[in-house]
């Protein structure tokens, strides 16, 4: 039986329901294994009860998702659903770039402006005819190689693709500027970001990064998620133990997954952990100061949560005093059962004089 890999990135093909169909077809063909490729897209795949489905339990990268599938399978997709025909494209060539030569066949579906069927290599299979055949898809050819990073005298450039004018660049979950035209350029130097051509740098945001490789890091734009859906709630077991995220929402899930609360770091860390915590069930105490970028729509809190607002400029302040005093700069700790009004009341002693607004939900 013919062993189909399917990588399926971002939540935008999950939500608009075409990923689930699509293994429901997939799965008359030969034998499925699906698998998540990037981290953004774990809530759309709860929300769609797909969990049993499509492995999310790793957070490997699209890439590293196609690799991983490689080895066992004989043929491996990459699916998306991009903001336009072009952006998709170039979302797949990026992939594939970064790939060693590989012996199989590695198609990408592209569901943005219809459904586009992509070799990205030239290994042969007739699984390509048929698969164009039953999902009456258009065959388009990938686009030349993409521009990547540009050196000169020190100085690095990194493009960010299908960007916007008006929508935030994050790199690896933090928000570093806001694009001003379609045409942005990430500039950084020594390991630090320093500018951002075509967009309004925020210096806030990139002091948080400290080093960052810009040849390996998560560059996105835009919102995280557009879709306006009802929480689907996942049974939660006690453990006990109580992390810390500190502006790390991309690793929310293998931070927190088996915890029994989280202290969350930031407006939009808190945004972003929160949307996925509500879905495993786990309260969280957020610390914000109201700086909140907007990279996520619709978020959700988990009941049970506590947001704390501290005057402006002061939450990373009290970030650090938590992890050092409350988790001893640990990432976790034993609390036991009542442990999250102990953690609280200790968070409000830290930020004592700086709180101006404390919301349970």
């Amino acid at each position: 039986m013919l062993r189909i890999g399917v990588v399926i990135h971002g939540p935008l093909v999950i939500d608009s329901g075409r990923a689930g169909r699509l293994l429901g077809i997939l799965s008359g063909m030969g034998e499925v294994n699906p698998v998540l490729g990037g981290t953004m897209g774990r809530a759309a795949v709860i929300d769609a009860g797909l969990e049993d489905l499509i492995d999310i339990s790793n957070s490997l990268r699209p890439g590293e998702s196609i690799l991983a599938l490689n080895s066992s399978c004989d043929v491996v997709l990459l699916v998306n659903e991009g903001k336009s025909i072009e952006t998709g494209l170039a979302f797949g060539r990026l992939v594939f770039e970064r790939l060693p030569v590989l012996e199989k066949p590695v198609y990408q579906l592209e569901f943005a402006s219809g459904c586009s069927l992509i070799r990205l290599n030239n290994v042969y299979h007739p699984f390509f005819n048929e698969l164009r055949r039953v999902l009456d898809a258009s065959v388009v050819q990938s686009p030349p190689a993409a521009r990547g990073l540009i050196t000169e005298n020190g100085i690095t450039r990194r493009p960010v693709f299908g960007v916007r004018p008006g929508e935030y660049v994050t790199v690896n979950g933090i928000v570093i500027g806001k694009a001003l035209s379609g045409n942005v350029e990430i500039i950084y130097s020594s390991g630090r970001i320093t500018g951002l051509d075509g967009g309004r740098l925020k210096s806030h945001g990139t002091e948080k990064l400290e080093h960052v490789d810009l040849s390996s890091a998560i560059v996105r734009s835009g919102v995280l998620r557009y879709a306006v859906t009802t929480p689907r709630v996942l049974e939660h077991k006690a453990s006990g133990y109580a992390v810390i995220i500190d502006h790390s929402a991309e690793n929310t899930f293998e931070i927190a997954k088996d915890a029994d609360m989280a202290v969350v770091v930031g407006d939009d860390t808190t945004a972003v952990a929160g949307d996925l915590l509500t879905r495993l069930g786990i309260p969280i105490i957020g610390i914000t100061d109201g700086d909140r970028d907007g990279i996520t729509h619709h978020s959700h809190v988990p009941a049970g949560s506590v947001i704390i607002r501290l005057s402006p400029g002061n939450d990373d302040i009290v970030g650090r005093r938590v992890c050092e005093e409350i988790f001893a700069r640990r990432g976790r700790i034993k609390v036991g059962g009542d442990g999250f009004e102990m953690v609280l009341a200790s968070v409000l002693r830290l930020a004592r004089g700086m709180v101006e607004e404390v919301v349970r939900y």
